[in-house]
């Protein structure tokens, strides 16, 4: 019996040293080192890690995309080429963007001339299947959804002189609006502000902690190069297009572009330059010669017994028919926040200067910008006279970017600002929109909007899509995005003309079989927007539908006869629809609706799509790190063009000292000096000395991790359990030895 137990205690102990030392082999993110100049054997790209003498590998990338266009809908092909150059193998963690209604439906791995294909799998066990392939010393690739426009690319065991390619393709529709078309293809996630009360934890590689308002806070926030420094990354860019009508004009306002015109309406298109920096949103767009500007467009697609379609249709003129000269109350939310820093805060007042002096007398307005806090130009509405507007811009031009992203608050004072004599309220946000709680500030609109309308201005070269579009269609408003100050008087101009005409309301489309829509409800319709439905439908035949609702002159109804015969087959319609399906049921599941998790994953299996619950993963069975030793290199990304780093990572508190549930205190913000000439009294309102995480340096983390527990292991329950067993059979042997003196 004692030598059962001797031998059972000896089998508990090794098997809590074995978990002890694998403790760490079930986060997909351990932490990851740093080298010395002696640990480099030949040239290797270093950045200053922030601890004296230490320094962080940067491995090298290239992103290639590639975006076909077929009249209202692309499809792209982005081949991120990672090599490692060090001397050690490495597993390279790659936080990169994506538009934000994309449906990802492909990932290919590529090592040499092999390629491996990514399956999709529910999202856990693919992050099962990827962890085990590293463990065993294997190749593989795993592709993760953080939010809708961000994503994560992990790539383990990549040996010395390696390139592997991770291939994603995307499917999206084109944006139209009468006779222009355009799309973006983001190139840089771009620092988010992060706020919250409590550390919870550290889950990725970022420079941001895990917070109770954030709590992926470290996987969206991928480190960012410093001053003076470059990533090992560049990017290019071709579009093939093909519209099948006549362009008058293609032009980026993003990037210099190369174009060659193959025939009319086929085109082919690149960035002058091979090599580019990804720092900015790449922005696309091309008119149509007048009067030959398509009226409808049908897109049809049959997989496996199912029917897609998607229909664009352009409301007749005579709904827009006449301006709506009725008074308006326009309350001008702007974001003054360090990200807004350098040429983003130029354009948001230009902008802002050009939307007051666009105002009419019988017009209200107020002024408030935000960051860490909020002021307000005035207490209440004030009438737009010549001499408040000139007041005005005189307050807007002392404005200046600086500290935090506290957008909830001044939103909510202005949703709730009264609006005299029934004028209609108007809020007009501009932003960047570079926050992390950006669910947090839909959830706001959708519940505190009442009868106003909210509009987005997106300003700077990265702004976030996904929180900007959203926003616009919680508020019942529409976006605009101004890449560059040559955009800001004519967008806006466009922007004015839209809120003066009539709104096309209540819009119901009617099927005459059965059918599934989205987006369900229809939003409401502005000047010179189309109709964009896209259905699920039992037989395309003989389709016709009814597109009704209101106008400023009553009630509409338009009869739509659905011709197959001009309708034009796209392999990516399916696949678009089940994503505007998945992010239907999302915006039930961020309504507390957590049911709807099980069909979101259905969905998503069904069309090969990547979603919050689902992920690609591809393995090569083949064991290339047998040691099973590799450093994790998060691929550090530049910060997007014209912004300022020290606005962003400058004066920032310390966390190092800091334990993962203490509360942490931000910085006080800096505001600009008010004019004193206002005509109405200007006051503050609120400032806000928020409890936040905000954007620490990269070079604090590795200290500050030391304070994260250790989590996802058995090795707890082993070291309990074997001790006590140690325990038992150590009284049991002193027992018997006393048993075994007193018979002697």
């Amino acid at each position: 019996m004692r030598q059962v137990i001797h031998f059972i205690s000896v089998l508990l102990l090794l098997s809590f040293l074995f978990s002890y030392n694998n403790s760490n082999k079930n986060d997909i993110y351990p932490s990851h080192p740093e080298v010395t100049l002696d640990d480099i054997k030949e040239g290797t790209l270093l950045s200053e890690s922030g601890t004296e003498g230490y320094y962080n590998i940067i491995p090298n990338l290239h992103t290639n995309v590639h975006i076909d266009v077929s009249g209202m809908v692309l499809s792209a092909t982005v081949d991120q080429v990672f090599t490692n150059d060090s001397t050690e193998p490495i597993e390279a963690v790659y936080v990169f963007p994506l538009p934000p209604n994309a449906a990802v439906n492909n990932m290919t791995m590529i090592i040499n001339d092999r390629m491996i294909q990514g399956i999709v799998k529910e999202k856990t066990k693919a992050k099962e299947v990827y962890v085990k392939a590293r463990n065993e010393g294997k190749r593989a690739s795993l592709t993760v959804q953080e939010r809708p426009n961000i994503f994560t690319n992990s790539i383990s065991n990549i040996m010395p002189g390696d390139t592997i390619i991770v291939r994603i393709n995307y499917v999206n529709e084109v944006q139209y609006k009468k006779g222009v078309f355009s799309f973006r293809h983001p190139m840089v996630v771009a620092p988010r502000y992060i706020t919250g009360n409590t550390v919870t934890g550290y889950s990725g590689t970022g420079w941001a902690f895990d917070t109770d308002v954030v709590p992926d806070a470290s996987k969206i926030t991928p480190p960012v190069v410093k001053p003076g420094e470059r990533s090992k990354s560049s990017i290019s860019l071709s579009v093939n297009l093909d519209v099948g009508l006549d362009i008058e004009r293609i032009e980026s306002p993003s990037h210099n572009i190369k174009i060659n015109k193959k025939i009319e309406g086929l085109y082919d298109i690149e960035l002058d330059k091979k090599y580019n920096i990804p720092n900015k949103d790449f922005v696309l767009e091309y008119t149509i010669k007048k009067g030959k500007e398509p009226k409808a467009a049908l897109f049809v697609n049959s997989i496996n017994d199912e029917n897609y379609f998607m229909l664009m249709v352009m409301p007749p003129n005579e709904n827009f028919n006449q301006e709506i000269n009725i008074p308006k109350d326009m309350i001008f939310v702007i974001d003054v926040s360090g990200s807004m820093s350098g040429l983003s805060i130029k354009q948001a007042k230009n902008s802002l200067i050009f939307a007051i002096n666009n105002l009419k007398e019988i017009d209200g307005f107020n002024v408030i910008p935000f960051a860490a806090g909020f002021t307000s130009l005035s207490p209440k509405i004030m009438p737009a006279t010549p001499e408040n507007k000139q007041s005005a811009i005189e307050y807007i031009k002392t404005l200046h970017a600086d500290g935090g992203t506290e957008a909830l608050p001044p939103l909510e004072f202005a949703m709730n600002m009264p609006s005299y004599d029934n004028k209609l309220k108007m809020i007009i946000f501009i932003t960047d929109g570079s926050l992390g709680h950006e669910q947090n500030v839909i959830n706001l609109v959708k519940n505190n909007l009442g009868n106003s309308r909210l509009f987005s201005i997106g300003i700077g070269s990265a702004p976030n899509s996904y929180l900007l579009e959203k926003v616009s269609r919680e508020g019942r408003g529409t976006f605009t995005y101004i890449s560059n100050e040559s955009q800001v008087s004519s967008k806006i101009e466009k922007l004015f003309k839209k809120i003066e005409m009539p709104v096309l309301s209540s819009i119901n489309f009617k099927l005459n079989g059965k059918g599934e829509l989205y987006p369900n409800p229809i939003p409401d319709l502005f000047l010179d927007e189309p109709l964009i439905v896209f259905g699920k439908v039992d037989s395309l035949n003989q389709l016709s539908a009814e597109f009704s609702g209101k106008n400023g002159s009553g009630y509409f109804k338009i009869d739509l006869p659905v011709d197959l015969n001009k309708s034009q087959s796209n392999p990516s319609i399916g696949a678009i629809w089940a994503r505007k399906k998945i992010a239907a049921y999302m915006d039930e599941w961020h309504l507390g609706d957590r049911g709807v998790e099980q069909k979101i994953l259905d969905i998503a299996l069904n069309h090969n799509l990547v979603s919050k619950f689902t992920s690609f993963v591809a393995v090569e069975h083949k064991i290339v790190n047998p040691s099973d030793i590799a450093q994790i290199i998060p691929v550090p990304v530049d910060l997007p063009e014209g912004w300022e780093y020290h606005k962003v990572f400058g004066g920032l508190p310390q966390l190092v000292e800091k334990s993962p549930t203490q509360k942490m205190k931000s910085p006080t913000p800096k505001w600009a000096p008010r004019p004193q000439s206002m005509k109405s009294p200007t006051q503050k309102i609120k400032t806000q000395p928020q409890t936040m995480s905000s954007p620490t340096q990269i070079s604090h983390i590795r200290s500050a991790r030391k304070l994260l527990p250790g989590t996802a292991t058995n090795m707890p329950i082993y070291f309990v359990f074997g001790i006590g067993v140690i325990f038992i059979s150590l009284v049991m042997l002193i027992r018997q030895r006393i048993e075994y003196v007193k018979k002697d």
